[in-house]
């Protein structure tokens, strides 16, 4: 915010700096003008520097928490697979129990 403060103030100095109508205050607003454009070019700049590596920031960050859900799903399929696997075996347990009490009954 400070530096498109900054831009502003050199645009309307630049601006009063033309309105002289002289020679040297021409080439003195030129220059200027000439320096506001290169600032403004290396301000975009950086700013678009920044832009990029916060985007590559949060495409990191990203996959990153893809990779954390995919771990978390697989440990989830496989606890709920074992849970599966332990209460088929408890019930074909309980099943074969029940049917040698009743075999014994007989």
């Amino acid at each position: 915010m400070k530096k498109i403060a900054f831009m502003v103030a050199a645009i309307l100095a630049v601006s009063f700096a033309s309105c002289g109508g002289n020679k040297a205050n021409n080439e003195e607003a030129t220059k200027n003008e000439q320096q506001l454009k290169d600032s403004v070019a290396a301000v975009a700049a950086a700013a678009s520097e920044a832009a990029a590596d916060k985007a590559v920031e949060v495409i990191d960050a990203a996959k990153q928490a893809g990779e954390e859900l995919k771990q978390a799903a697989k440990d989830k399929a496989e606890e709920v697979t074992n849970a599966a696997k332990d209460a088929a075996k408890q019930a074909i347990d309980d099943a074969a129990n029940a049917a040698k009490s009743q075999l014994e009954k007989k």
